[in-house]
């Protein structure tokens, strides 16, 4: 009977239960996360017939997504959203913030730096974390965890085509750097011409990814994570006069062109079996250009509504450590420059930029055998908002 009971309870602990990190910024039992919390695994994910990636989140409860067409694709949470790049969702790629400067520091899905084949899981926080993650996180977060470059030695190649003139091609390779390293390379590129037979409009799609991670293990306490890529896109927009079927003058047929630059780095240091300490770095530059020429009743100007240009340097810093047997604490904080310029929004300003600064201190409760569950409990949090306001 002894040795049954020991059994069981060696069970518990080596199981494989669910594990999330997105809630409270350290590991918990799903079942222990204090909010509603859905994981998309990669199995999942690959048995999908997806082309998009903010289609993947038709399958949590209470999301709805917007294709792109002649309007940038959206995803929000019981449909509360804004116009187009909506800001109320936490969007984050290995923990950088896909918010941009440039298109109204909403998220821009058709620049995620991020492959379809090269997601290892999502954890999507359904309801408002503002506490771990800012003002941004209103409506939840969305966090996009990416393969490890070690299990993805090996070269790949995919190709897909289909109706609507879809033409996608990927490479995918990966393979060692040096004794203590790992690399990953994508590349990926998507083509349509869209809906044809709309009497009123044309909205093609083209997009192009490259994206680099390597993984270094310095020492037996050090490691290192590497990831840089760029991403651009053009979709159509504007309508047809229905009467002519050609541009419609007040709304011409014209391209949106949009792109994505960013690097990474990610310092991790073992300071003891209890403890760790974390450093980030990111940069990233936006540009986004629609321009074209609005008659204005005979006094025709440029207009470029999402023509802006917009930078993010933004450093992080998490220490994480277990106080005692039953808790733990994440505390850090963060520092962060937006800085964007625009011709039509902003006319005649010239760079606009804007400082951000935070402090985290996360206390959280570890659950153990025949003892009640306990959940993350929020201390202490300083925030400001994660956003410029543009006018218009």
């Amino acid at each position: 009977m002894l040795a049954f009971s020991a059994q069981a309870e060696e069970h518990y602990y080596f199981s494989g239960l669910p594990v999330v990190a997105s809630v409270s910024r350290l590991p918990q039992r799903l079942a222990d996360a204090p909010t509603s919390v859905t994981v998309i695994d990669r199995d999942m994910i690959r048995n999908l017939p997806i082309r998009d990636l903010n289609d993947v989140f038709r399958l949590v409860p209470g999301f709805q997504t917007y294709p792109n067409n002649t309007e940038a694709a959206r995803v929000t949470y019981h449909g509360l959203t804004d116009e187009e790049f909506s800001p109320r969702l936490q969007v984050m790629v290995d923990g950088r913030s896909m918010y941009s400067p440039a298109f109204r520091n909403g998220t821009n899905w058709a620049l995620i730096p991020v492959a379809i084949e090269d997601i290892e899981r999502i954890e999507v926080v359904r309801g408002t974390n503002a506490v771990s993650y800012g003002s941004n996180a209103f409506l939840g977060v969305i966090n996009i965890i990416t393969v490890d470059p070690s299990v993805a030695h090996g070269f790949s190649v995919s190709t897909s085509y289909g109706n609507q003139n879809v033409r996608d091609y990927s490479l995918r390779t990966g393979g060692k750097l040096g004794e203590a390293g790992d690399f990953r390379f994508t590349y990926r590129q998507q083509n349509d011409d869209g809906l044809r037979d709309r009497y009123d409009w044309t909205d093609s799609y083209f997009s192009r990814l490259f994206d680099f991670r390597a993984d270094f293990v310095l020492n037996e306490r050090d490691s290192l994570q590497v990831s840089a890529g760029h991403v651009d896109a053009v979709t159509q927009r504007g309508r047809l006069d229905t009467a002519t079927g050609q541009s419609n003058p007040g709304n011409p047929i014209r391209d949106f062109e949009q792109s994505n630059s960013y690097l990474q780095f990610q310092w991790r240091r073992a300071l003891s079996n209890d403890s760790d300490f974390q450093l980030r770095y990111a940069y990233s530059v936006d540009k986004g250009t629609e321009a074209y020429v609005n008659p204005n009743n005979g006094a025709p100007y440029i207009y470029d509504p999402w023509g802006a240009e917009g930078s993010r340097h933004e450093f992080e810093a998490q220490h994480n450590i277990r106080l005692f047997e039953t808790a733990r604490l994440a505390w850090g904080g963060s520092w962060r420059q937006d800085a964007v310029r625009a011709q039509t929004t902003l006319a005649g300003q010239g760079d606009v930029s804007r400082d951000v600064a935070r402090i985290l201190e996360i206390s959280s409760g570890s659950r153990l055998a025949g003892s009640p569950a306990t959940s993350v409990c929020p201390v202490r949090r300083t925030a400001w908002p994660d956003r410029i306001l543009l006018p218009g």
